[in-house]
């Protein structure tokens, strides 16, 4: 056998269980934003991939790895919208648009925070918290730099300003369709986002004193 034929074999190998594992994770993601960390069972993740329960193993260890690894991929394709360049200003409120436009492009992103949220319990870190670190880390930074540069003039705690952009563009999208009853409510409708950024840009704009 030709030695170069030999050596492709592990390349095609692991190109096929990234893939595997890819396919779980976004299996995955799907079946916690709907049904929640106790509700998503493996057996249903696996069947959606094709594969049996007991592959899944092979690429993580539990659940509980499992679910850590699909908030790390919510959260690391957050941190890829970031801006890099720019004033603080301008980086700040690039990233809120940009927030919400991830959000609008993945609906599941909205619901398993939303339910993640509502689990957290007091002084335990959990999954949530640790994902979200390096973003929440990313906005304390540059909050700091626009203090400092004379750029902003917050009005309340920096963390504050960060959990409340947050949270109301995951409950406008996770929760706000089922809400209204008055009002047809389509979130995802270019004219809803358009609405929801010129909305947050108006309330952070006015809690950071930005002039």
């Amino acid at each position: 056998m030709p030695q170069h034929a030999a050596a492709s074999r592990p390349v095609r190998r692991r190109s096929s269980g990234l893939q595997t594992r890819s396919e779980i994770v976004a299996a995955a993601e799907r079946h916690f934003a709907e049904r929640g960390y106790e509700g998503a069972r493996l057996e249903d993740i696996a069947t959606d991939v094709g594969i049996r329960r007991a592959a899944i193993f092979y690429h993580f260890g539990d659940k509980q790895e499992l679910y850590a690894e699909v908030l790390e991929e919510v959260f690391g394709g957050a941190m890829a919208a970031l801006p890099s360049e720019g004033s603080a200003v301008e980086r700040i409120e690039a990233s809120l648009t940009g927030w919400i436009d991830y959000v609008a492009r993945r609906p599941t992103v909205a619901r398993l925070i939303l339910r993640e949220a509502a689990g957290v319990q007091s002084g335990v870190v959990s999954p949530l918290a640790r994902a979200g670190a390096t973003p929440s880390a990313w906005f304390q930074a540059v909050i700091d730099e626009g203090v400092a540069a004379g750029e902003l003039e917050p009005i309340i705690e920096p963390h504050r300003v960060m959990s409340l952009m947050g949270a109301i563009t995951i409950f406008h999208f996770a929760a706000m369709p089922g809400l209204r009853l008055d009002v047809s409510l389509d979130p995802w409708s270019p004219a809803e986002i358009d609405k929801h950024k010129r909305e947050i840009l108006l309330v952070v704009r006015n809690m950071l004193g930005i002039r």
